[in-house]
Order: structure tokens, then C-alpha cells, then sequence
């Protein structure tokens, strides 16, 4: 049975985002592998309702945004403690020259 309505389309597009735990940048096709033919959506519907798949994900996108995969926050710079100041290594010795033997 195919479904027409916007909302209901989108709620229950919604439903399955949150049970099964699937990203917004999911194609059809594995939305249905994952599903199931049985429960998924099918592609009539989301025709007749939104135009396209990826109409529906902007729109799931809008209206839940609990769905979007928030970033992780960036690790802050770790802060050393202040050292002593250490003592500074003696300067390397310069290397003699090497001398050419004429013959």
C-alpha cells in the first residue's frame, strides 16, 4: 500500500532513521537492505510525496533535526606546564680544517 501524505511519509521515514540508527547520506536502495522491502518506504511513495530521496532527506534533515549526526568537538591544545628553564647544551666544537697535500 502505498502512502501519499507528506507527513505521514515523513514521520515514518523519521521512525526508521531513529530505530535502525541510519545516516542522512544513506541511498534508497541500502535504506531498503536495511529495513526490509516489508516495513521501508517504498519509491512510489517518496515519488508521489517528496519528488526524490534526496528531498526527503533534506526534509527529515528540518524537521528532526535530532537525526543530524552532530560533529565531535575538537580536542583543545593540551597546555604544558612551565619547566625550569634548562640549561642549555655546550655549543658543538667546530671540526679543523682539512689540509690538501699537493704533490
Amino acid at each position: 500500500m502505498g502512502l501519499r501524505a507528506k507527513q505521514t511519509v515523513l514521520g515514518q521515514a523519521a521512525q526508521h532513521f531513529k530505530e535502525f540508527k541510519l545516516p542522512l547520506t544513506i541511498d534508497h536502495k541500502e535504506y531498503v537492505a536495511i529495513v526490509g522491502s516489508k516495513m521501508a518506504i517504498n519509491a512510489i511513495s517518496v515519488k508521489r510525496s517528496f519528488k526524490k530521496w534526496s528531498v526527503l532527506l533534506h526534509a527529515l534533515k528540518k524537521h528532526y533535526p535530532e537525526l543530524v549526526e552532530k560533529p565531535a568537538p575538537a580536542p583543545k591544545p593540551a597546555v604544558a606546564p612551565k619547566a625550569a628553564p634548562a640549561k642549555s647544551a655546550p655549543a658543538p666544537k667546530p671540526k679543523a680544517a682539512s689540509v690538501k697535500k699537493e704533490s
